[in-house]
């Protein structure tokens, strides 16, 4: 089977028959119903109806559903050649120190200025020797349990660059931010989600769409000037989840207030989509995405 290696990573293999083949023809479609299917199963069977017993690592297989579906689509639409290309993509290190300190840096910054605006929050600052100790481990683990390191391969991995190709960065960043919000929505009927993420209630879903929304440009914008780094796009991703939970230790009394954080992260995705006038530091790839 002939494959031939595109510049974004991706490869196209010849085209087989069956279900395969109808796979091959629809790859976005089957890999957003794969993973929709895989997480969504999960959450409502094991998280809602028959409900496991809270543990750390409870969530995590519902994660299973974009990194599932990313491999397998890659698998079938590029075969090994493509699956090889997208695990060196997720240890793409070699890039720019100022996207690290996007990540690091930027993203705390950012979700800070946006706990400003909401009142009281910084007079209610505690910090606890017992926080500061295990800042390491809670990075480390939210890593895993927290989403990044197994949704990216697909978001990112699979998705983007095929949305990117067919509906151009803008457009195809916003679909994903929304589909990707949309990927969330059977965890409001849990309690832990619904706590922390405003609830099933018209304001609640709407800031969370929009501050998905935002940080997905936000990620297009350093994964399109990182050769389509993923290790930029999980760091970036595991920097927003962990200011959001350091945040209802050490400033308790913006605890599950996400007004201002998602304010600040929009109007930061607004001026990244202005300042680049929409190409998000975008190249369209020579040869074309299957």
């Amino acid at each position: 089977m002939s494959s031939e290696v595109q510049a974004t990573g991706v490869t196209t293999t010849a085209s087989p028959t069956g279900f395969v083949q109808v796979l091959r023809r629809y790859p976005l479609v089957s890999y957003f119903v794969m993973a929709y299917a895989i997480s969504w199963f999960y959450v409502i069977v094991f998280e809602i109806i028959w409900p496991l017993p809270d543990t750390i690592v409870t969530d995590v297989p519902l994660l299973l559903g974009p990194v599932v579906a990313g491999f397998v689509m890659t698998a079938v639409v590029a075969g090994r050649a493509g699956v090889k290309q997208l695990l060196r993509r997720l240890v793409l290190w070699r890039v720019s120190p100022r996207w690290y300190l996007l990540a690091f840096v930027g993203m705390p910054a950012l979700y800070l200025l946006g706990l400003a605006l909401v009142p009281g929050a910084f007079s209610s600052v505690s910090l606890p020797l017992s926080t500061l100790l295990l800042l390491p481990v809670f990075f480390v683990v939210l890593l895993v349990t927290g989403g990044p390191l197994l949704e990216e391969p697909g978001w990112r991995g699979f998705a983007l660059p095929r949305l990117q190709l067919r509906w151009g960065p803008l457009v195809g960043t916003l679909i994903l931010g929304v589909l990707w919000a949309g990927w969330h929505v059977p965890q409001y009927f849990t309690p832990v989600f619904a706590a922390t993420n405003g609830g099933l209630t018209l304001p609640g879903v709407a800031i969370f769409l929009v501050g998905a929304v935002s940080f997905s440009v936000i990620i297009t914008w350093a994964f399109n000037h990182t050769k389509a780094s993923l290790l930029i796009a999980i760091l970036i991703h595991q920097c927003i989840n962990f200011s959001q939970g350091l945040t209802t230790t050490i400033l308790p009394g913006a605890k599950n207030n996400e007004v201002g954080p998602v304010f600040v992260f929009a109007l930061a995705a607004l001026i990244i989509v202005l300042a680049t006038r929409g190409r998000l530091g975008y190249t369209r790839p020579a040869e074309s995405i299957r």
